[in-house]
């Protein structure tokens, strides 16, 4: 059975809280305010640069087992976040590793500089795909946050889209940043569901 080498989950809580909606609307507001879409495009131009250098001086495994771990721990502190302002938890991760949140990353074979340089092209049919999941995403988001202040509460179907969407980002992250040779995938393949109520404790290998 075909596993992707980064996973990401979050167990749904049975209730939301209605003022973390209006949390999120602010801190998306203020997100908005600095120009974070700009700061995302000069970063997918620039990520694959840096770590074709940084492969070019360290050679694959020494990008891999160097600069890989701090790199996880800023995906994983992403994953809590992004998992808070989409609406999939009220916690928002400030405690590192954050225990609603499970993302593992397996680096899948040592990277080559010449293609970290090449992502920058072979993941655009990804980020044409991440970008028709955000927008469809976006309009659930509204719907989920309108549900969560009638009833605190999410439906199912809207909190499973908007993890696959977080999911497949993250692959495409981590792809980019040449920490996986496997292209990103839409495929669930969930880590086992922990007991409703158990914490789970993220896993990092690499």
């Amino acid at each position: 059975m075909f596993r992707h080498p980064v996973r990401f989950r979050v167990p749904q809580p049975p209730y939301r809280l209605r003022i973390h909606v209006a949390i999120r609307l602010v801190l998306l507001l203020a997100l908005g305010a600095i120009g974070t879409s700009s700061v995302y495009w000069l970063l997918y131009l620039c990520l694959p640069a840096l770590a074709g250098l940084l492969i070019a001086q360290k050679g694959g495994e020494g990008y891999v087992a160097e600069n890989g771990p701090p790199v996880v721990r800023v995906l994983r502190w992403l994953a809590g976040a992004y998992a808070y302002l989409w609406l999939l938890t009220d916690d928002f991760g400030l405690r590192a590793p954050s225990p609603t949140v499970e993302f593992q990353l397996t680096p899948d074979r040592p990277p080559r500089a010449s293609s970290a340089l090449l992502r920058i092209v072979t993941s655009l049919p990804a980020v044409a795909v991440l970008i028709l999941l955000t927008v469809l995403a976006s309009v659930l988001w509204l719907i989920g946050a309108m549900w969560v202040i009638a009833v605190e509460r999410m439906p199912a179907a809207l909190s499973d889209f908007i993890a696959l969407t977080l999911r497949y980002q993250f692959r495409l992250f981590a792809y980019h940043l040449s920490l996986v040779d496997t292209y990103p995938s839409l495929a669930s393949d969930e880590l086992p569901h922990a007991p409703e109520g158990e914490p789970l404790t993220p896993h990092v290998t690499g």
